[in-house]
């Protein structure tokens, strides 16, 4: 039995002298793991298809424990995102993000065609743009949706004042004391997290959200992610390092 199934690669380690590992998130199986034999080889066949970030169609042969990978086709390599330092550690994030988050084989193709719209638009350089949506995104998918139209604790609508709680939302003014490590956001944060969540992903490139409401909105989505991760990011600690030094525009 084989299987032949449509994925992108998260990561990536070395194993022997030229074999790699191979992280690959896939649209009908969700996440394998699988050996590719010889693919840090030059002329390996499999040499380009498992480089991180590419989107490609991959032969499996299903094993005990750790996955054999044959063959693959790229569709698309997202070089450029290798290329740029920048772009890289964005790209990083996201797929450790997504890693870290999912188990082994327990597909979603949602959650596929999530990261390959977010890939796609870190490339094109929308690259905090491409991170806040794929993050608010991915919570929905995974079950974490934050409710942002109702008070989490007395259910009232909100409308002004708002604040927001890392256990799934928003709350109300009235509210807000109760909840430990609740904090205010900006009418313009609470409309952005919004627009990110349930416009169609093609139409957020229109999105150029000024740069105090995209640093409030990172600082929320750090606390309301890390509330669900089990252990910190290593991409996450590099991207800030990175991001330290003010880029240039996204």
């Amino acid at each position: 039995m084989t299987w032949k199934t449509e994925g992108i690669v998260l990561r990536v380690r070395n194993m022997g002298e030229a074999d790699r590992v191979v992280t690959v998130y896939t649209k009908d199986r969700g996440k394998l793991t699988a050996a590719a034999r010889g693919a840090r080889r030059v002329r390996n066949r499999l040499l380009g298809s498992t480089q991180v970030f590419t989107h490609g169609l991959y032969l499996i042969f299903p094993r005990q424990g750790l996955h054999n990978l044959s063959q693959a086709e790229i569709i698309h390599s997202r070089q450029p995102l290798r290329e740029d330092l920048e772009k890289f550690a964005y790209a990083s994030y996201i797929t450790e993000l997504l890693d870290a988050l999912t188990a082994e084989e327990d597909p979603a193709e949602s959650v596929f065609s999530l990261l390959a719209s977010a890939l796609a638009l870190a490339e094109k350089g929308r690259l905090k743009l491409a991170a806040r949506a794929f993050e608010i995104r991915l919570m929905r998918e995974l079950g974490y949706e934050p409710e942002l139209y109702h008070c989490l604790n007395c259910r009232e609508a909100v409308r002004d004042t708002i604040f927001f709680t890392e256990q799934a939302g928003v709350l109300c003014q009235k509210c807000a004391p109760q909840v430990p490590g609740s904090v205010r956001i900006s009418n313009g944060v609470w409309e952005l997290m919004k627009k990110l969540l349930e416009w169609e992903f093609s139409k957020l490139t229109v999105l150029h959200p000024a740069a105090g409401l995209e640093e409030e909105l990172r600082q929320i989505m750090r606390k309301y992610i890390d509330f669900r991760l089990e252990y910190p990011l290593k991409s996450l600690d590099f991207l800030e390092t990175l991001t330290a030094v003010p880029p240039g525009a996204d």
